[in-house]
């Protein structure tokens, strides 16, 4: 199964704010057992797409204003809310907002969206994981792998880092 949850961003405003989205396949593997004639996308998977979003908005946000490399590590929700069904063919539009971004951690909120209708909304909070300053964290390579996926993701996502 794929992990990354967004298809495209599709706007992003450096220390500001992001949109994207993520179209809703009929095959996605979950659907198999959430739930067997009635498919809906699982709540959890709704708050982390919005919760990757974000961390591509602190990313970027951290990179522009001090050069860091960082990989912003979700830590928890709150105030999450699930309000409306997702399913199959549903296009899932995401917009998040900058809370708050320290040297530590960081905040946003997010809304999820389908068809102008609020599907989900959360605060959400990441630890930040330097990964120029990581040695005693992990190794160089592992590092280095995270760097390159992260480099990836982004070319995927079509969006300037």
């Amino acid at each position: 199964m794929r992990f990354i949850l967004i298809d495209k961003i599709d706007r992003l405003e450096v220390g500001r704010s992001a949109q994207g989205h993520k179209q809703i396949a009929h095959d996605e593997d979950y659907f198999r057992d959430h739930f067997p004639g009635y498919p809906l996308v699982p709540g959890v998977l709704i708050l982390e797409s919005l919760a990757q979003l974000g961390g591509r908005l602190v990313e970027a946000s951290v990179r522009e204003a001090s050069g860091r490399r960082v990989l912003p590590m979700l830590a928890k929700f709150e105030h999450a809310k699930l309000v409306r069904q997702v399913r199959p063919g549903d296009r899932l539009d995401l917009t998040v907002n900058v809370l708050a971004i320290g040297d530590d951690a960081s905040r946003v909120t997010g809304t999820a969206q389908v068809g102008g209708k609020k599907a989900a909304t959360a605060e959400i909070m990441y630890a930040m994981l330097d990964l120029d300053r990581a040695a005693g964290h992990m190794s160089d390579a592992e590092a280095q792998a995270l760097s390159d996926w992260s480099d990836r993701v982004w070319r995927e996502l079509k969006t300037p880092q």
